[in-house]
């Protein structure tokens, strides 16, 4: 006989929803504690629920779940953080749900990550506070970082050469930056400006929120997101469901006027 507890408590961030019958749904969380995992919520889509807003995508909450034969089962929700700010934005609401994804996509059941998890919830709290778009970048490429697809900045990825300041192809299959000698059995790429690679080396050195206060023209933000997204693209398989979407709201105009190349990226 099992000796595990009937119920167990944990924070997580709700992922995605898939509703079931006339009134359940299935909730996908991530973890600090218990990584990602499904549970059912009974009657949660009922006007009367005491769970329902406690469990919308995009929320960060205190649950308490009882195990279950099949999958586990809300019995209580509350909210620790509802990211208003996100929801009541276009651009940051398909930001966040695109980076629900990158977890949801890169994290296998059950494991328990804390690194991700704080990750997750910087780059939450971050595009709750109005953060620019490339503050996702950062996002991206610590989250392949720690799950294992690091790309390789600083060198050549194939032969370890040091890098001339000069544009470089970036490889998704070879890891990394290419140097000119080694182009030719990189495989498939792109080739990255010198403003771009600086920016790519950046968030290494850099916090999300420190990433996030460069300012980037949009000629450039382009360019460095095309180039993380081939990243992405590789180490999953495949395109992200939101990938697509994600681009078309990249390339909305902005409001904001572009700065000059002689400012922030000029200067890492």
């Amino acid at each position: 006989m099992s000796d595990r507890p009937r119920v167990y408590t944990t924070e997580g961030v709700i992922l995605r929803r898939r509703n079931i019958g006339e009134a359940d749904s299935i909730f996908t969380v991530f973890s600090p504690t218990e990584g990602k995992f499904d549970a059912v919520a009974r009657g949660v889509r009922k006007a009367r629920s005491h769970m329902r807003g406690h469990l919308e995508p995009l929320t960060r909450s205190k649950l308490l779940i009882a195990h279950g034969r099949t999958l586990d089962v809300f019995t209580q929700a509350e909210t620790i953080s509802g990211y208003r700010a996100i929801r009541e934005d276009l651009d940051a609401c398909t930001f966040a749900l695109y980076c629900a994804e990158l977890i949801d996509r890169f994290s296998a059941d059950r494991e328990p990550h804390q690194d991700v998890y704080s990750l997750l919830l910087d780059v939450l709290d971050a595009l709750d506070a109005k953060a620019p778009p490339h503050a996702v970048r950062h996002f991206e490429l610590s989250l392949l970082s720690f799950m294992g697809y690091e790309p390789q900045f600083d060198a050549c990825a194939l032969c370890g050469a040091r890098l001339a300041e000069e544009d470089v192809l970036l490889s998704a299959s070879a890891g990394g930056f290419v140097c000119h000698d080694c182009r030719s059995r990189a495989g498939a790429g792109r080739v990255i400006s010198v403003r771009a690679i600086k920016v790519l080396r950046y968030t290494r050195a850099s916090s999300l929120a420190q990433f996030a206060a460069l300012k980037l023209d949009e000629q450039l933000g382009r360019e460095v997101q095309s180039a993380v997204a081939e990243l992405i693209r590789y180490a999953l398989d495949r395109e992200p469901l939101s990938g697509k979407y994600l681009d078309q709201v990249a390339r909305l105009p902005r409001l904001a006027p572009p700065v000059s190349d002689r400012d922030d990226v000029q200067s890492l």
